[in-house]
């Protein structure tokens, strides 16, 4: 039950019952079934949960005792320390693209085993899709690190969520929204904005644009990653509920300023908790924009998938698309591969230089319009046990829609 008590009293302050949600944490670190982990965790929402400067840092610290060897929780524990004698930061030099001031506060996924949630300081301002500033975090114990070209940091334009919301232009279904899901300089938008493009503008302001290339697509839940050259700041505050509650008002931030207003429609369908069904049926583009929660945390994505028996759009959770995220820039790191704008895989035989993608058997944009020829060396990465040859080419590389994986000819 202490454990429970735990998880209500984090969902209580994410509805904004901070009274309820500080009876409830007390009940869970006064337990001692509650491990130093988890009582760790309490005392940081605990924090969130008073506006009182002293009782605060007495939470912190409660925090950094419990779990002392957990290092995250005592940088952010200092940070919030370090905050309080801060002074302001000066204004960005002049430029296009400016280095950033001190970055908004991040908050980290949802919290899994090993991991510690970074609540995040309760927002009055009168935007409530404003982040506050604050000293950046570090990364979460749980989380791949990936180590990526320099990217320039982009500076804050607005001071509000827009400075992370971007347009996606060139698409073959006309202009969507994208965002930065992380503090990678990765894009996430839905496939179906960038549909089969190797490469996309990325606009982050009128005026104010780069080159994007499409480095990962996933048709299962209509998500498309994009590499740039510039980084935003710091991550947007995501909540950290695993799934999003039912009838929870959520809004689309897109690009422009453009907010759709819905609800989580609950449904009787059995689907993966990373589906977020909503009642939104109409967006004012191709689709990919944030979703935020009243708490003004980050969700996730809206997508265009819709349902068999309704025109309502799908979104995905914030934490399969970091996940994502975190996934492909560690393949990237340890495996030479290409990208297929067919399937959105990764493509091994693609980096080797070789004609096919093993995952769907399309030509790779770079074999298109030469001349192909057998590889044998390329066998390995096409051929399932027991394959059969080729009438034509007598190779063993298999094949995909009736047709040789090297060749091109039909198989029967």
């Amino acid at each position: 039950m202490s454990y429970q008590y735990l998880q209500m009293g984090i969902a209580a302050a994410q509805g904004g019952s901070m009274e309820e949600a500080a009876r409830l944490l007390r009940l869970a670190v006064k337990s001692p079934e509650v491990n130093a982990q988890s009582r760790a965790i309490g005392y940081m929402w605990l924090a969130e949960t008073t506006t009182d400067t002293s009782q605060k840092r007495a939470y912190y610290q409660q925090a950094v005792e419990s779990d002392p060897a957990n290092a995250d929780i005592r940088a952010r524990v200092d940070a919030f320390l370090a905050s309080q004698f801060q002074p302001p930061p000066a204004p960005p030099p002049p430029g296009s693209l400016p280095e950033a001031p001190a970055p908004p506060t991040s908050l980290p996924e949802a919290p899994r085993a090993g991991s510690t949630p970074a609540p995040m300081t309760a927002q009055t301002a009168a935007n409530p899709y404003t982040p506050t500033p604050a000293p950046p975090s570090p990364a979460m114990p749980n989380t791949v690190s990936s180590q990526l070209p320099p990217a320039q940091i982009l500076a804050p334009q607005t001071g509000t969520v827009m400075d992370y919301v971007v347009s996606v232009i060139g698409g073959p279904n006309g202009t969507g929204s994208g965002f930065f899901a992380s503090q990678h300089p990765i894009i996430a938008t839905s496939r179906y904005v960038v549909g089969g493009a190797e490469q996309v503008t990325i606009e982050f302001s009128p005026g104010r644009g780069a080159l994007g290339t499409v480095i990962r697509t996933y048709s299962d839940y209509d998500l498309a990653l994009i590499r740039i050259d510039y980084a935003p700041p710091s991550a947007l505050p995501a909540s950290p509920m695993p799934r999003v509650p039912d009838d929870t008002a959520l809004t689309a931030v897109s690009y422009g300023g453009a907010m759709t207003t819905g609800r989580q429609r609950p449904t009787s369908r059995v689907m993966a908790s990373y589906w977020i069904p909503t009642e939104f049926s109409t967006l004012p583009d191709s689709g990919g924009a944030p979703l935020f929660d009243p708490q003004n945390y980050l969700v996730g994505m809206i997508t265009r998938n819709t349902s068999r028996s309704a025109d309502h759009f799908f979104g995905v959770h914030i934490s399969l698309i970091r996940q994502c995220i975190d996934t492909v820039l560690s393949d990237l790191q340890t495996t030479k591969a290409a990208y297929c704008a067919q399937c959105g895989s990764q493509s091994r035989a693609g980096g080797l230089g070789y004609f096919f993608c093993e995952v769907c058997g399309a030509v790779m944009p770079a074999a298109q319009g030469i001349t192909r020829y057998p590889i044998p060396q390329a066998e390995p990465l096409y051929a399932p046990a027991n394959a059969l040859r080729c009438p034509h080419c007598q190779a063993v590389a298999g094949s995909h829609n009736g047709k040789c994986l090297r060749c091109g000819q039909p198989t029967v």
